[in-house]
């Protein structure tokens, strides 16, 4: 597989708090695939981890005032996981689930936190306009030959291109951005890998 197709988080800057794009591979996307259902609940420990880390350093470049003191009370409790009877984890006292969403094919079209108070990521493969997104420098940080892998249409004489990506629901603050952006690049990469994977039996690359 080529390295070089995982996402990164500097390629996908979190903008005016909560305003994100994951774009996500075409090969992802096809019928004839078969991903495990359980890939974005293996890696929700990492992206816990990864979260807490990313939000402390984040506090620390914010101003005192009210939003940094809600942000350390709430948000940067505890990020140890914990397991239900049924085996849901959850972040931040059972505040924010690894609520997973998967096609037939196993691919996760809504990664939800808390469809309240955190938010959701989805996409409807059924709705062109809802999930194909323009994309570009600096939104998102593609190499020209990154933007061309992932692209599903190119315009002509532009920087950018048409990209399939995961819409947004209730995402209205940076935590809760942040997670949702670590957890679904921890995902889509986790998914591209296995499937790369399967392509090349005996593949010692990851």
């Amino acid at each position: 597989m080529d390295l070089s197709l995982l996402l990164k988080k500097e390629e996908l800057p979190i903008l005016h708090g909560t305003s994100f794009y994951v774009p996500i591979h075409p090969d992802l996307l096809k019928e004839d695939i078969r991903l495990d259902p359980q890939i974005a609940n293996r890696v929700f420990p990492q992206a816990a981890h990864e979260y807490h880390q990313d939000l402390t350093a984040y506090i620390e470049t914010m101003e005192d005032g009210q939003d940094k003191k809600w942000y350390k009370e709430v948000f940067l409790k505890d990020p140890t996981v914990q397991k239900d009877k049924l085996g849901r984890q959850s972040i931040l006292g059972g505040m924010w689930e690894d609520l997973v969403f998967t096609t037939e094919t196993g691919f996760a079209h809504a990664l939800s936190i808390n469809r309240n108070a955190g938010g959701t990521l989805f996409f409807n493969g059924e709705d062109r306009q809802c999930t194909r997104s323009y994309v570009f420098p600096p939104i998102v940080n593609f190499t020209p030959e990154k933007f061309a892998a992932y692209a599903v249409e190119k315009l002509s004489g532009t920087r950018g291109v048409y990209v399939n990506a995961y819409d947004q629901h209730n995402i209205d603050h940076y935590p809760g951005a942040l997670f949702l952006r670590n957890w679904a690049l921890l995902y889509l990469n986790a998914a591209l890998k296995e499937l790369h994977q399967r392509k090349l039996p005996g593949c010692e690359d990851f």
